[in-house]
């Protein structure tokens, strides 16, 4: 009896969809409401008519800007004041937008400034209702019951990161019920609760041969790598080893998707470069005024295939910022110019590295390029990172959206089981959404 198939990706895509679909219902309630503040008692087909388009238009706008706001994700969901904070910040360029709308467009009709009010005002309460009705139902109802075996520490330690996060976002679905010690103490437990999914260390099914009496008594049984990729978008690189490649990096190069992204990556740089033109003619006249110095800055990294090249940015730092070799930079670094620190704000110091897109160094999705310094550490440092070269680096990438800036070893470990993940599960679909999530990083961070 085989267990049955887990799939977190559907449970996010149902969630999305019913945060979407709540939002829509609160956008229709609100705007009747308004309708009916405005037109008390006496709402004509006409004023529904006259209405209905340009809101809808507002809609639009509306659930847009709140995905650039990553409000569509089960963890923004959690009523904590960071998420009430980017809530309102939303809203506010929401209005905005909405504002300039109705300015712009003349061909509306109408130019309403009360009724707008009154529908962003309306809107925004019943939203903040409907998310926390959402949290709530999520939160305590569909939950899977969760039982851990780990025999390391190594898992151990992977294992307390997915307890931690299930406790952290209850509206994930999943409930920590228990950890175990051994296999033999799990079956022989009096407790008469379903356990959902039984996360396991690798080899512990070893300890018995009765397999049948385990899929009884569990709906899913994953093994630790897979339930933290599953649950995290990641993989733990001290809890995998080659045979885990051999099953699970099959297929590098596809025809398909390598011609897709080919011609992607060609258009996208060249519409990129065209369009910035004009403006990053003035951030590199403004570098140069600055001090003098060169207005590029290049680095050798590492590529596809350990092949080194070039990698062009507008430089952000004093000339000869690294006389005694490379080191890692972060925010606070004194060596960042007042135009750098600009240009690194708004992220266009990044821009001139679509020539290295246009020129096939990079791909627009991927894993970041490393300096070859810090991948002759990392080569002996970090569990299998020289399969981190099997693919062409990217400009953004699943690592860069799902953690914090690498400036220590650590960092990049964790990235590198981002780089993991997406090595193993891309397609153009995954590229589409990461470079949607780009996106909305550089409007919000």
């Amino acid at each position: 009896m085989a267990p049955k198939k887990y799939s977190k990706g559907m449970k996010n895509l149902v969630r999305t969809f019913f945060l979407l679909f709540g939002d829509i219902v609160m956008m229709v309630i609100a705007f009747f409401i308004m309708l009916e503040i405005a037109f008390p008692g006496k709402i004509s087909k006409v004023d529904i008519e006259s209405h209905s388009t340009p809101f809808t238009v507002v809609f639009l706008i509306w659930i847009f800007i709140f995905f650039l706001f990553n409000l569509y994700e089960a963890e923004s969901v959690k009523p904590t004041i960071p998420h009430l904070k980017r809530i309102g910040v939303a809203t506010i360029v929401a209005i905005v937008a909405s504002v300039v709308l109705f300015y712009i467009i003349p061909d509306f009709g109408i130019t309403p400034k009360t009724n707008l009010l009154i529908f962003s005002a309306t809107f925004i309460l019943l939203f903040i209702i409907w998310r926390r009705i959402f949290y709530r139902v999520f939160s305590v109802n569909f939950k899977k019951n969760v039982g851990f075996i780990l025999k390391t520490s190594e898992d151990e330690a992977y294992g307390k990161e997915l307890i931690d996060y299930i406790k952290t976002y209850p509206q994930s679905g999943f409930f920590v019920f228990g950890a175990y010690s051994s296999l033999k103490e799990f079956l022989e437990r009096k407790d008469g609760e379903q356990i959902d999914i039984l996360i396991i260390s690798k080899n512990i099914l070893e300890e018995t041969g009765d397999l049948e009496l385990i899929y009884n008594k569990v709906g899913h049984v994953l093994n630790l790598a897979q339930a933290y990729e599953d649950i995290l978008g990641k993989i733990p690189v001290d809890s995998i080893d080659e045979t885990w490649f051999l099953h699970n990096i099959q297929s590098i190069n596809t025809t398909s998707y390598n011609i897709i992204t080919y011609f992607i990556n060609i258009a996208v740089s060249l519409i990129v470069l065209i369009v910035t033109f004009p403006f990053l003619l003035i951030v590199a006249l403004l570098i140069k005024i600055h001090d003098g110095g060169s207005i590029f800055y290049t680095q050798l990294r590492v590529g596809k295939k350990n092949k080194t090249f070039k990698l062009y940015k507008f430089r952000s730092m004093i000339m000869d910022s690294e006389p005694n070799g490379a080191v890692w930079s972060d925010k606070s670094d004194n060596r960042i110019t007042p135009i750098g620190k600009i240009i690194r704000k708004l992220h266009i110091d990044e821009i001139p590295q679509m020539i290295n897109v246009f020129k096939g160094d990079l791909s627009l999705v991927g894993p970041r390029p490393e300096r070859p310094e810090f991948v002759t550490q990392f080569n002996n440092t970090i569990p299998h990172y020289k399969l981190r070269h099997i693919i062409c680096p990217g400009f953004t990438g699943w690592a860069q959206i799902k953690y914090k800036y690498a400036n220590t070893k650590e960092d990049s470990k964790e990235k590198f089981q981002y780089d993991l993940f997406y090595i193993k599960n891309r397609n153009i679909f995954m590229d589409f959404g990461i470079i949607l999530r780009t996106i909305q990083i550089i409007f919000t961070h």
